[in-house]
């Protein structure tokens, strides 16, 4: 049986897990990871997989705020940014997230992250796939890939025990779109 899980993520990775031009990063939280480095998570709307259980899982990336920074500088980032902007795109984290209050400033940050997460030549710092308990509000991480600085990809594939979701937390916030675009499909 342990072999067959195996097997299954191993296919669900390189399935979903080495795609970056066919993914669509949405913003979803941020954190700090020391003094010095902010890191913007984000979760491919592309890879999410809605189980008849109630579960989701999902793609998810974490690319420290200097890379994002330095992909915003090239003008296809905002030009994408602004078309979307133009056709009344809102991100979903404004959309399900009372914090920050959204605002024009709020909805154009997170716009041209978004556009900067999905250009090829973005280095993420992690990349995890989660599988979500919509009803027992809780999560498990199915995979890791951690990117050393050079790039190169450190694979570790262990299903993790389920933990609670921590209330205002980075998790929460990818719980309350996944689910609610669950519960609004259904």
């Amino acid at each position: 049986m342990r072999n067959i899980v195996f097997i299954a993520l191993l296919i669900t990775f390189f399935q979903n897990g080495a795609e970056v031009q066919a993914a669509d990063w949405k913003f979803y939280g941020s954190s700090d990871l020391s003094r010095s480095e902010t890191v913007i998570a984000y979760y491919d709307a592309e890879s999410i997989e809605r189980l008849s259980d109630d579960h989701v899982r999902v793609w998810t990336k974490t690319i420290s705020l200097s890379e994002v920074e330095r992909v915003m500088k090239l003008g296809e980032v905002s030009d994408k940014a602004q078309l979307k902007i133009k056709a009344g795109y809102g991100p979903p984290y404004i959309l399900s997230n009372p914090r920050p209050r959204p605002s024009f400033e709020n909805n154009m940050k997170i716009i041209v992250w978004e556009e900067a997460a999905d250009y090829d030549a973005i280095n993420a710092k992690i990349k995890e796939f989660y599988e979500l308990n919509c009803k027992e509000n809780t999560i498990r991480n199915l995979s890791i890939i951690n990117f050393k600085n050079d790039g190169r990809p450190e694979t570790r594939t262990k299903i993790e025990e389920w933990i609670s979701i921590s209330p205002k937390s980075n998790a929460e916030t990818l719980h309350n779109i996944l689910c609610r675009q669950r519960d609004l499909n259904k």
